[in-house]
């Protein structure tokens, strides 16, 4: 018996040792893990080799997988002890493509706006009874916002509607102050938010946020959503893939204008990005570095702002501007990974 126990003592220790080395992760049950290939995870193998699967079995091994940097057809899990949902079925969330637009849709400049899909968040500020911009975000669909949970936050203000269409001209000021649309802008009332449920103030990994918008919203010539990775297939950031950054941003030489601020960056590697500045050690896999260059940079009102890339023709939203661009020249700026996040993204968003 001394001798069985032994063995299994020594298979455990090597099995923990040989799960430690990889990317931590989130199962569906939002448990923390290890994102290792499904062979090596004993809790999700031991499923598979059953005969007979449950349905939920199927949906939670499904939705265990993650993205692998790997070039062979390994299938990575994130591994934890559990073996299926810790919900009943009509608990689990259900990934809804449908609702997001194809790349016919949705990722093309138009004629008065490169990016059409950017969004300025207007926010009440009880004391001050006025309504400010502070945020940034990215029309996904007719009825969603995509932005950084921070910019969700009451610290911010109450967050009441946000402006679509805007040209960042002056001559628009009458329209972003009256309640009439014009020059092809709306202003649109917030229905609901949602903050991903392990956002953290900080450095947090799970800086997302969703913005359900009253009523649909009607694409036009000025207004169109931006594509999430997935449209085009993108599973990961190659190294030193190239970006560009988009923000409004206020106009120092007119108060109360707004200018859309638009930046080349170049990705980082989270090692590289880890070791610069010490608060950053400990991004993960749910981050994205970049660096823009030394000439033109952002202002803390880019939070929330994406962070592009030009996938297939189309624009593919890669990065959420998380603390914003501190103004601080040729210094790495980090993001919300959306490709990390884009399951949550489906699982959110309704009719």
């Amino acid at each position: 018996m001394k001798v069985i126990a032994a063995v299994l003592l020594c298979i455990l220790i090597n099995y923990n040792q040989a799960i430690s080395r990889y990317k931590t992760c989130w199962n569906p049950n939002q448990t923390e893990g290890r994102c290792v290939p499904i062979k090596l995870c004993l809790p999700l193998h031991s499923v598979l080799v059953k005969s007979n699967l449950t349905q939920s079995e199927i949906e939670f091994i499904r939705n265990s997988r993650c993205e692998s940097d790997q070039s062979n057809e390994t299938i990575f899990a994130c591994c934890t002890s559990d073996k299926d949902y810790n919900r009943t079925p009509d608990q689990i969330p259900r990934e809804d493509s449908s609702l997001l637009p194809d790349r016919s849709i949705c990722g093309g400049a138009s004629v008065h706006t490169q990016f059409p899909w950017l969004v300025v968040l207007e926010y009440h500020i009880p004391k001050r009874k006025i309504v400010i911009n502070f945020c940034t975000g990215s029309l996904i669909n007719h009825r969603y916002v995509l932005t950084a949970a921070r910019c969700l936050s009451k610290s911010f203000g109450n967050l009441v509607s946000v402006i679509l269409g805007e040209h960042g001209t002056i001559a628009a000021e009458d329209c972003r102050n009256g309640s009439l649309e014009c020059n092809g802008m709306q202003r649109v009332e917030v229905e609901d938010i949602h903050i991903h449920e392990n956002y953290t103030r900080g450095f947090s990994e799970y800086d997302i946020g969703l913005i359900r918008l009253q009523r649909e919203v009607a694409y036009t010539p000025n207004i169109r959503p931006v594509c999430l990775p997935s449209t085009v297939g993108v599973q990961h950031w190659k190294s030193h893939q190239e970006f560009t950054g988009a923000a409004w941003v206020a106009n120092q030489t007119q108060i109360g204008s707004l200018v859309q601020l638009k930046f080349e960056a170049t990705g980082v590697d989270l090692d590289s990005c880890r070791s610069e500045i010490p608060p950053w050690n400990t991004l993960q896999e749910s981050h994205l570095c970049a660096i823009g260059p030394k000439e033109v940079d952002g202002c803390i009102w880019s939070s929330g702002g994406p962070l592009m890339a030009f996938q297939e023709g189309v624009w593919v939203v890669g990065g959420i501007a998380t603390f914003g661009l501190i103004c601080i020249p040729n210094i790495t700026d980090f993001y919300t990974n959306v490709i990390y996040l884009e399951s949550w993204i489906k699982q959110t968003i309704r009719p």
